[in-house]
């Protein structure tokens, strides 16, 4: 048996790993499953300014990431991703919704919108947080 180290994986291993624990967790749990979702928002030239990328399974949202550039922030872009990325959850049957978001990023906006915080990792890189953040849905 050899134990390898890799500093930078490649996909295949990764999806071979994460298909391998899906099996599992689908032997165990009935109708295990995750489905991807994003929304993107683009300027007259096509390029991205703004996007939430988010899974849903379980009857939960799981917002993986959510920007807006820096010169379209503060046009409420990132508010209409949210409800959007949040209504689509609740037609997916979703009942709540998490994601992390770090002490620099904002926490405050998720919690404007009903998102309470659940965790916190503190000196993460030494001077910031992890925050976790829930919210119930619907």
């Amino acid at each position: 048996m050899d134990i390898i180290y890799s500093e930078k994986p490649n996909q295949d291993d990764r999806n071979y790993l994460d298909d391998k624990l899906m099996g599992f967790n689908g032997d165990k749990i009935k109708g295990y499953a995750f489905n991807n979702f994003l929304y993107k928002v683009t300027d007259d030239s096509g390029s991205i300014i703004a996007g939430i990328d988010c899974i849903f399974g379980g009857g939960w949202l799981e917002v993986i990431s959510l920007w807006v550039s820096d010169n379209h922030r503060g046009k409420n872009i990132g508010e209409k991703l949210l409800l959007k990325a949040e209504k689509m959850a609740i037609k997916r049957g979703c009942h709540s919704s998490y994601l992390y978001t770090y002490s620099f990023q904002a926490p405050e906006f998720y919690q404007n919108y009903g998102y309470e915080i659940f965790g916190v990792l503190d000196n993460y890189y030494e001077c910031h947080s992890k925050i976790y953040l829930k919210k119930k849905l619907g």
